[in-house]
């Protein structure tokens, strides 16, 4: 290997320009490919990041690169990492990794045979306030942790038709901001869902069929532009879920409950409630972190540069995350022996948790997470 990281990124849309610039920041790597079915639009984003090698083939990819970085829609996911991890490449793999536990499961079994260094995208666990409040959490800020709420109303506007509301392409609530969601609560608690029960959300039932959107944030556009309608544009029927809300028992015996919906109107903001014994604890994105104890007053625990993960997000704050993970990322794959950044691992076990709610979606009973 050589001593610079030499970096390739499948993708060529949002997702990908992501991990671009999160790669770029970090020291001790080169931006060296970068592969998209649409080669018109990889070239245009090589050049914003001078990437050498722009290709339609990801075998060449593979081979001119030590670390793939995964910044495709969810349904390409499996592919892509499998053949990375075959040819032993290091790999980042965005959130959701993939569409179901088992294919998620055999990326990571795939990554451990290979000896490869893994991630996954959940870069939110970075934010400053959520690492405080599991600081807090370890002190016993509030005692034994009893139950911990995981919300969030975004406040999207409805959205042209995209991948992102086709479930077959990895779209939906549950499994694109839901990762997130469920992550960050069994990163807080530091334990493991054993069982939920709860539903989906189908509130948007077609789409207008306005364009080919490539890049999400086109589609975005459009939406704000359009209130999500047009008058003599077709429509095609939405297969993901718009919101979902589940709840869940942890291992060590903690409540959970969680909710999102895409696009009620309202405060577009995250929020994680923590319950113990002696107190709460509460995160509201860009709102910061306070600690409420019996009998005192709340304590407003001010911390730099926190921000919500949603779709109002400062672009800044996303890549500040990014760049955070992939310097973790690097660190790992340099001999760092803990740097605590999310894995395939992670990426399966928030996977097994959403393909149980979706059982229970359709059983209308408890479901066990396996």
């Amino acid at each position: 290997m050589s001593q610079q990281l030499r970096i390739g990124v499948l993708g060529a849309g949002w997702g990908a320009g992501l991990h671009l610039e999160g790669f770029r920041r970090v020291p001790g790597v080169t931006l060296a490919a970068l592969s998209s079915r649409t080669r018109s639009r990889a070239e245009r984003r090589a050049a914003e990041f001078g990437v050498p090698l722009v290709t339609d083939d990801i075998d060449e990819l593979i081979e001119a690169v030590d670390v793939v970085s995964v910044a495709t829609p969810p349904a390409a996911h499996l592919d892509a990492v499998l053949a990375a991890v075959r040819a032993g490449r290091h790999v980042l793999c965005d959130k959701p990794v993939a569409l179901t536990a088992p294919d998620a499961r055999a990326m990571l079994d795939a990554a451990e045979r290979a000896g490869v260094r893994h991630a996954s995208g959940f870069i939110w666990r970075n934010d400053p306030a959520l690492v405080e409040l599991r600081r807090l959490l370890r002190e016993g800020a509030i005692g034994p942790v009893l139950e911990v709420h995981s919300t969030g109303a975004l406040g999207v506007p409805v959205l042209p038709m995209t991948w992102m509301y086709e479930a077959g392409d990895g779209g939906g609530a549950l499994a694109q901001h839901g990762s997130h969601v469920i992550d960050r609560a069994r990163w807080l608690v530091g334990a493991e869902v054993t069982a939920v029960c709860g539903r989906l959300h189908h509130d948007v039932k077609e789409a207008v069929v306005a364009a080919d959107f490539h890049d999400i944030t086109d589609a975005f556009a459009w939406a704000r532009q359009h209130h999500g309608t047009t008058v003599d544009a077709p429509r095609a029927p939405v297969r993901a879920d718009t919101g979902y809300d589940f709840v869940a028992t942890f291992d060590s015996g903690v409540r959970a409950r969680f909710w999102e919906a895409w696009h009620l109107a309202g405060p577009a903001e995250d929020e994680v409630v923590v319950f113990g014994e002696t107190g709460t604890l509460r995160w509201r994105g860009a709102s910061g972190l306070t600690l409420h104890r019996i009998g005192a007053a709340p304590e407003v625990r001010d911390v730099d540069r926190a921000a919500g993960s949603g779709a109002n997000t400062p672009r800044e704050i996303g890549l500040a995350r990014w760049g955070e993970l992939a310097a973790a990322f690097v660190a790992a794959i340099n001999g760092a022996a803990d740097t605590g950044h999310p894995t395939l691992t992670d990426g399966w076990r928030v996977a097994a948790i959403s393909d149980a709610v979706r059982r229970s979606h359709h059983s209308g009973r408890w479901e066990e997470v396996r």
